[in-house]
């Protein structure tokens, strides 16, 4: 069950590239931003706390 639900899932990415390549740019823009973000909220509690 879990492999076929990864399946599914790298189907539907697969999917979505080809048929919305700017929607696929955009949710991965989106993604790294929050890592952006997150990984310089870090940083600052880090800072702030030493």
């Amino acid at each position: 069950m879990k492999k076929a639900l990864i399946i599914l899932l790298i189907a539907f990415l697969v999917y979505f590239l080809l048929s919305e390549p700017e929607g696929m740019a955009d949710v991965l823009g989106n993604i790294g931003s929050w890592f952006g973000d997150l990984f310089n909220a870090i940083i600052t509690f880090f800072t702030e706390l030493f």
